[in-house]
């Protein structure tokens, strides 16, 4: 079982605790600086203060995979 991960909400500072296990995508959405959003089955997604890079490998280093690449 993957550790939770602990990031920032954007709105008021506090923390969210993630399950990378239930995390579907992450993605950053438009806007200076873009947001960071992690997305979950079912619709349902947060917005946190990470940025994507960041954000990623805190939910890879906690699941112990390796995340995909598709720059190479």
């Amino acid at each position: 079982m993957s550790k939770l991960v602990k990031f920032t909400s954007p709105s008021d500072g506090k923390p969210i605790y993630v399950n990378p296990d239930q995390v579907s995508v992450v993605y950053a959405f438009k806007g200076e600086p873009p947001d960071t959003i992690i997305a979950f089955r079912k619709d349902f997604h947060l917005v946190v203060k990470e940025d994507l890079d960041e954000t990623v490998a805190m939910l890879d280093g906690a699941s112990g995979g390796e995340a995909a690449d598709s720059r190479s």
